[in-house]
């Protein structure tokens, strides 16, 4: 048996169709696509399928009835490939030329060339600056400079005696004896610094014990001046009532030898016994 007669092959499927049946589908317009999708160059012709998305070739281009080929969704050979219904043998309006689609196809080149992302930069988020009254301004110790020309002298090398001249000579550094110099100055006037901010500290305490006096004398004074005004309230008030209160007792208080109006007369105190 021969080798053909085994496995019989298909014949590849011929780009330009000459069949005379066409989809019921509309026609499609070529002005509706977008420049990008359609090829008119002269023996290339052919669009992106709107159905499948895949390159079809335009047969009977220049014609009478031009037409997409039948084609499938997947190329040749593939295991998925199916064939398109809907875009196979569908009507083609061409009602643009090469020059037309040419310049479309410029000017969307030229569109998307001069687009360009626009990056998102987020500002960094910084706490507000604190107001001018709310600065406090810290002292310069001599502590506070010497660790600062320690830091320096570990990174200078002029301060750490390796930097020399062609001469041999050690080269200083002016910011090593600017902080040098500060710390000398700073240590000389500690003691001064130091005297100046007990007198202070002082005079903040004598001036706070001066306050809070005057502010417990202004209470007290404040204190007696309600307590007057409350009893002369109180006067007023007892002697524009002293009548009525009078005039009330006398007839609210029982006479002497008389039964109150609340003890019924003849009443049994005792159980009577049977």
């Amino acid at each position: 048996m021969s080798a053909t007669s085994e496995t019989p092959v298909a014949r590849k499927r011929v780009k330009r169709t000459r069949l005379r049946r066409v989809n019921d589908q509309p026609a499609l317009k070529l002005s509706t696509l977008h420049p990008n999708d359609i090829d008119l160059m002269p023996g290339t012709e052919s669009l992106i399928c709107p159905d499948c998305g895949t390159w079809c070739p335009i047969t009977n281009f220049g014609c009478r009835r031009p037409k997409l080929v039948p084609h499938h969704t997947e190329p040749a050979g593939s295991p998925n490939a199916q064939r398109c219904e809907d875009g196979s043998l569908r009507l083609v309006e061409v009602d643009l030329t090469l020059g037309e689609w040419q310049h479309r196809l410029g000017e969307a080149i030229m569109a998307n060339a001069s687009r360009r992302r626009t990056p998102v930069r987020r500002k960094p988020k910084t706490p507000p600056a604190p107001a001018t009254t709310q600065v406090v301004p810290t002292p310069i110790s001599a502590d506070m400079v010497r660790r600062c020309f320690r830091a320096h002298q570990a990174e200078c090398k002029a301060c750490q005696g390796t930097a020399t001249d062609r001469d041999g000579n050690v080269l200083a550094c002016p910011d090593g004896l600017r902080l040098a110099g500060t710390y000398l100055r700073l240590l000389r006037q500690e003691p001064e610094r130091r005297a100046l901010r007990l007198f202070f500290e002082q005079e903040r305490e004598r001036f706070d014990r001066r306050y809070e006096k005057q502010a417990a004398c202004g209470r007290a004074a404040d204190w007696a001046e309600q307590r007057m005004a409350t009893g002369k309230s109180e006067q007023l008030a007892k002697r524009s009532g002293t009548t009525v209160e009078e005039q009330n007792n006398q007839c609210r208080r029982p006479q002497t030898g008389t039964v109150s109006e609340f003890r019924g007369p003849g009443l049994p105190l005792k159980k009577p016994t049977a």
